[in-house]
């Protein structure tokens, strides 16, 4: 008798797809389109596997994930999101969530995982402590906050990669904080803080401090090779007892192919790698982030659109160190653009986000209008890649759901999913 997958998933075209993909592997599809729907649906029958939405209409799918592991035998289940937060990724892996995929979906990659454990057993849950440390609803963050629930929920070593002020050694914490090694040591190692005839000697103190805890290689990336070398040797004579977490603000994959960087000590450490992004790929996250770090302080419209505006080279730490200092010289109660720190905001940034938009948007036809009358691009095709960019963005922010897109900003169904097809 073929195996029973439950979808749970109010986005019909989405659970058809997810249907179809069922099939293949032989297995027998049944849609719920509701949270209450598919606990109905587990109560009348047995289920080799579960295919779970967060963005239920009735409820969150993390109350549905909670019924499912009430049951005698649960199935896997496997979560769906368009808008994930670290906390969401930790509960689902709390609750015994066995994988955690993002939208836009991966359908082949849905397929490989139905296919490896349709069958198998449970895994052991993850018993996670809740706070939220880290915030980020943009697709870069939710991606990054996806692998640090993973790396939370195993003892593999992990990589944290991304721009200077990203947040790796916070991600490198709340790994730790939410791990079985919780109450081991956690231990910080910098090279550079050493002069190099003692960088060795302390990696060794560094490393019998943290024991079988966790030792922080923080940018490993820019290590010499002696000390590489020696690290090297001391994971393959097993005498490491510590889990490893390097971090690193250059692409070390790129070193490695420069032979600035050992390639064994580099796949030792990136058994799981983490990328966190610039905080300008993520500006959608600056109010959430902004509203942490001015403790109830207000932000006007025009000091958000700077923000926004801003290219943030020194990323989510700029941000909290130019924030302070709004709130230090701030009378009020209400951050003003004047607040920010000098040179942070021209005339032109404290004007509302139609004007960034505007910029931006001249910048980009002036590079594809550079040209002759006789190759100038087609409008249609400028007005279709604008809409395309348009239509991405919102539909992110209706959790890839077009019918609530469509219903929210009065536009016909049939027009809109037409759009996206041809996108």
């Amino acid at each position: 008798m073929n195996p029973a997958i439950l979808i749970i998933e109010d986005e019909y075209a989405l659970a058809a797809a997810l249907a179809t993909v069922v099939r293949r592997l032989e297995a027998t599809p049944v849609v719920a389109a509701s949270g209450q729907g598919g606990i109905d649906k587990l109560g009348a029958q047995a289920f080799a596997l579960v295919i779970l939405d967060i963005g239920l209409p009735d409820m969150s799918g993390l109350k549905v994930l909670e019924k499912v592991q009430a049951l005698p035998q649960p199935p896997p289940v496997l979560i769906v999101t368009a808008h994930g937060t670290l906390d969401t990724a930790l509960e689902a892996r709390r609750l015994g969530a066995r994988e955690y995929f993002l939208k836009p979906l991966d359908l082949g990659g849905v397929q490989r995982t139905l296919r490896e454990i349709i069958g198998t057993s449970r895994p052991a849950t993850v018993d996670t402590k809740m706070d939220t440390t880290m915030i980020g609803a943009s697709e870069p963050m939710q991606r990054a906050f996806a692998v640090i629930a993973q790396a939370s929920g195993c003892d593999a070593p992990v990589l944290l990669q991304g721009p200077p002020g990203s947040g790796k050694s916070l991600a490198a914490q709340v790994i730790h904080r939410h791990s079985a090694r919780a109450e081991k040591p956690f231990v910080t190692f910098r090279a550079d803080e050493w002069p190099a005839e003692r960088a060795e000697p302390a990696m060794n103190e560094a490393l019998a401090k943290a024991a079988d805890g966790v030792l922080l290689l923080d940018e490993v990336s820019s290590w010499p090779k002696p000390l590489q070398a020696s690290l090297m040797h001391q994971i393959t004579a097993g005498t490491v007892k510590a889990r490893l977490v390097g971090t690193a603000s250059l692409d070390l994959a790129a070193r490695v192919s420069e032979c600035a960087f050992r390639e064994d000590l580099f796949y030792s450490l990136a058994v799981l790698k983490v990328s966190l992004p610039a905080l300008r790929e993520c500006t959608s996250d600056i109010p959430a982030l902004a509203a942490s770090f001015t403790e109830g302080l207000a932000l006007s419209a025009d000091t958000l659109a700077a923000l926004k505006a801003y290219s943030w080279p020194g990323n989510v730490r700029e941000l909290q160190t130019a924030l302070t200092h709004a709130g230090a010289v701030c009378g009020g109660n209400t951050l003003l653009p004047h607040h920010l720190p000098a040179g942070m905001v021209t005339v032109e940034q404290s004007g509302h986000l139609e004007e960034a938009m505007r910029r931006g948007l001249q910048a980009w036809l002036d590079q594809k209008t550079t040209t002759s009358e006789d190759s100038m691009p087609n409008y249609d095709d400028l007005l279709e890649t604008v809409e395309t960019a348009m239509l991405d963005i919102l539909l992110k922010r209706f959790e890839g759901k077009p019918t609530r897109l469509a219903a929210a900003m009065k536009m016909n169904r049939a027009t809109l999913r037409r759009k996206l097809r041809e996108a």
